[in-house]
């Protein structure tokens, strides 16, 4: 009896760490994901649709050297419907699954931003991943020439610049702290009206 006690035992504690520890085999390593660190919204030549464009870190270069060096960057872009199906369709054909919670800035380019960006705001803030945080820029150019514009020169790593860029509102007087979330509680306020940052690039 004690022996049949003892093997339940033993089968029931291993049932417990199996279920326990299966999560882990899931989980996706540094060099499995796309981290996103700003996205450019355009209108399309295509009637009807978005050229969304991703800027990404490319961190497997410093990763599998070990140091601290510059991260490079590349950025690409997609013709969608819209900008959940912008994110499906990078998501199909990068090989890693995108991460957005890295993302600092998101550049509308002023175009789109006259024809109402309302649609896309909803759909950030409802992503999960998209921190309420995040700076909305509106680029005098469109927004893939400016992210691919976007060189930092006295910050050696791009997510860095991107985040003290957007968080000089707090030291200078000449940018505002124009994030997601404060924008779209605008939106949905009558006496509110939404800002964003001025962005502007020389052609």
């Amino acid at each position: 009896m004690n022996k049949i006690v003892k093997i339940l035992f033993i089968l029931t504690l291993i049932i417990i760490f199996t279920l326990a520890f299966s999560k882990s085999y899931l989980s996706l390593s540094i060099d499995n994901l796309a981290y996103v660190l700003a996205i450019g919204i355009d209108k399309s030549d295509i009637p009807g649709k978005l050229k969304v464009t991703f800027h990404f870190s490319n961190t497997s270069s410093s990763s599998e050297s070990g140091s601290s060096q510059k991260t490079s960057a590349f950025v690409n872009s997609v013709d969608a419907s819209s900008l959940s199906a912008a994110i499906n369709l990078m998501n199909s054909y990068t090989g890693k699954q995108l991460n957005l919670s890295h993302c600092k800035v998101i550049v509308f380019s002023e175009e789109l931003a006259y024809e109402g960006i309302s649609d896309e705001i909803y759909t950030l803030i409802n992503d999960t991943q998209i921190r309420p945080s995040s700076n909305i820029i509106v680029s005098k150019t469109n927004a893939k020439y400016y992210i691919e514009k976007t060189k930092p020169e006295l910050e050696s790593l791009l997510p860095k610049y991107y985040e003290i860029f957007t968080n000089s509102s707090g030291y200078t007087g000449f940018m505002p702290n124009a994030t997601i979330g404060d924008f779209f509680n605008a939106l949905n306020c009558d006496t509110c009206t939404p800002i964003a940052i001025l962005g502007r690039r020389r052609i």
